[in-house]
């Protein structure tokens, strides 16, 4: 069945332009804050450049992150500079969600976050992506164009095993990864 984003997401958190200084607090730079995720952190499908992150106090947190946490299940995705880079969170993490990144949150009933996932990786999506994002220089899409998207879904059954089948190449590319890090020390 033929969806639009906007019909199967329950949640997108979407703090484009907002910055610590409008909440009349700073960013720090001690690694035993919070880490503030943004675009430069989402990159081939895992979270990069951790060195070069902002941080903030659990006050900042508090009042940064007002639509909840990040949750097993949740999408990152970045909406510029790169368009359409994508993560799947698959365990508990405690981050800001800072500039040129939404949180997509499916209708676990209708979407399995797996299934979706693939999907966002897909040619296809990117494609979509690309129709409607505007920019010359830096090209990005807005939350209502990318609510406006359309996926093809399957059932839930077929979707939990096509999911089921991302998760496990998934899991084993990581572990082939990290097998091949280990080769170059």
């Amino acid at each position: 069945m033929r969806y639009k984003i906007d019909e199967i997401v329950q949640l997108i958190m979407d703090y484009r332009g907002k910055t610590p200084k409008k909440l009349g607090m700073n960013w720090t730079e001690s690694q035993k804050d919070i880490i503030a995720l943004s675009a430069k952190n989402i990159k081939d499908n895992k979270i990069v450049n951790i060195d070069k992150s902002h941080y903030g106090s659990e006050l900042l947190y508090k009042h940064w992150m007002k639509d909840g946490d990040i949750e097993p299940g949740d999408i990152l995705m970045t909406s510029e500079a790169p368009l359409g880079e994508v993560y799947l969170v698959s365990k508990p993490i405690k981050a800001i969600l800072s500039q040129r990144l939404f949180l997509l949150r499916f209708n676990k009933k209708i979407v399995n976050p797996w299934y979706m996932y693939a999907f966002m990786n897909s040619q296809s999506f990117k494609n979509q992506l690309l129709l409607r994002a505007t920019g010359t220089t830096v090209v990005g899409i807005k939350q209502k164009d990318l609510r406006k998207i359309e996926v093809e879904l399957p059932n839930i059954e077929l979707q939990n095993k096509i999911g089921s089948i991302f998760q496990f190449l998934d899991k084993k590319i990581h572990i082939n990864g990290r097998i091949n890090d280990n080769l170059v020390v």
